[in-house]
Parts: structure tokens; C-alpha cells; sequence
């Protein structure tokens, strides 16, 4: 399995910091969802990305 490194833009580190200082429940939520969606895998070719017909 591979490893994943996970980078943060200065734009990022700033939204979070926000957030944990203003207790954002609603904001967090819709952070982790645009998180969730970058780490989300994509399915692998050998000779690179070939989309389905």
C-alpha cells in the first residue's frame, strides 16, 4: 500500500486554525468533506488514466 503525504496551503492552515478557535461545527464539517474528497484514491492504469466507454 502506498503512502500519502498530506500538505496544507497556508489558505488551509488558516481555515483550520479558524475553525478550532471559533468552534465551528458546521465549518469543520464542510472542511473535512472537501478533505475527504482530495484523499479519495483513483483508479490506477499501468500506461496512466484511461477513462471507461
Amino acid at each position: 500500500m502506498a503512502d500519502k503525504q498530506i500538505v496544507f496551503a497556508d489558505q488551509d492552515q488558516m481555515l483550520v486554525e479558524s475553525i478550532v478557535m471559533d468552534k465551528d461545527k458546521a465549518g469543520a464539517m464542510k472542511f473535512l468533506t472537501q478533505l475527504l474528497e482530495r484523499l479519495k484514491g483513483h483508479p490506477g492504469f499501468a500506461c496512466g488514466y484511461r477513462p471507461f466507454k
